[in-house]
């Protein structure tokens, strides 16, 4: 079957690129995504690569664009649909949630045709997925306010495609993996859909704040590490000789509003009751400590250096150390 996502259509040897249209502004203005898709003329499966589900997660955006247009296809087997901005409603406003809705696009899936404009989205990605993917990597970051260091998250129900997820996940350049149960609070997701469709899929978290080269250097390196994984592109997929499983933990939310002042570094694996960091008032006085609620978690994201936090957001998210493993 020929690949076809909106106006695009899969052509063996070439990069197509051009959009799917989702919906409309009050002014008739289109709602679409960019689409490129990459085909090459030897078979092999179909990959789903997209950014910006959640729209200030900007780097994944622009590490897809620079891997599709760099992206040599006389060594591609099989079919690369990249997808930049996969939630325009949030990306055009620099927000984690739809400006239409104020969804959280990647918790809602599989969405409905009938709901709101995310849940709308969230349907018509779904149905794209069943149809076309054979795998999905999905991009993250920390967004504007936050940064969260290089590392990989697969679910984890107990399926096949959970563990061909696992060897995926293994396979993108980093130590640390988030082995996460539908439990922890991350139902709804675009890689909760995939699993749902029989799609093995991860997702990797890499920056947030200033996008780096660095950064970009590590979104390229995972996504051609999953695509040689998947047997899309020759080479052998980057290992590591032994890796840090890390499984529960959560989000942490401060009481009390003011600047929040780092004391770790995301990456950093603290014990329990270390001090995560501080709230200071405008008079630089302390009104809150965060101390670390687990032993041995890993710091998987944290507000940056000062940056203006009201009372109940997201400040870190700390993750107990699992287990290390080799491959």
């Amino acid at each position: 079957m020929t690949v076809t996502v909106g106006n695009v259509k899969a052509k063996p040897g070439k990069l197509e690129r051009g959009e799917l249209r989702v919906g409309s502004m009050a002014d008739g203005s289109p709602i679409q995504l960019p689409v490129f898709i990459a085909s090459g003329v030897k078979d092999g499966p179909t990959v789903w690569v997209e950014g910006c589900i959640h729209g200030e997660e900007y780097g994944g955006a622009a590490s897809i664009i620079q891997f599709m247009r760099s992206l040599d296809i006389g060594t591609l087997s099989g079919t690369v649909i990249g997808i930049p901005v996969a939630n325009p409603a949030s990306f055009n406003f620099r927000s984690r949630v739809s400006s239409i809705d104020g969804q959280n696009l990647n918790r809602i899936f599989p969405g409905s045709p009938d709901g709101s404009h995310s849940f709308q989205l969230a349907a018509v990605i779904g149905e794209h997925l069943e149809k076309h993917a054979d795998y999905l990597l999905d991009l993250h970051s920390g967004g504007i306010g936050a940064e969260v260091p290089f590392y990989v998250i697969y679910k984890d129900d107990g399926t096949q495609n959970a563990t061909r997820s696992r060897e995926l996940a293994k396979r993108v350049g980093v130590e640390t993996i988030w082995r996460a149960a539908e439990i922890q609070g991350m139902g709804g997701t675009v890689t909760a859909e995939s699993l749902r469709h029989n799609i093995p899929s991860v997702t990797v978290e890499c920056g947030g704040g200033t996008f780096t080269q660095q950064h970009l250097n590590d979104y390229l390196v995972s996504i051609k590490g999953f695509l040689q994984a998947t047997g899309n592109l020759p080479g052998d997929a980057p290992v590591r000789d032994s890796y840090t499983i890390i499984s529960g933990g959560s989000f942490i939310h401060n009481r009390e509003g003011g600047l929040f002042v780092p004391a770790c570094k995301v990456g950093d694996i603290l014990p329990k009751g270390a001090m995560i960091g501080t709230l200071i008032n405008l008079h630089g006085e302390t009104v809150e400590e965060i101390p670390n609620p687990y032993a041995d978690s890993y710091i998987a994201a944290l507000r940056c250096n000062y940056f203006p936090t009201h009372a109940g957001e997201i400040c870190a998210e700390a993750i107990p150390v699992e287990l290390r493993e080799g491959l």
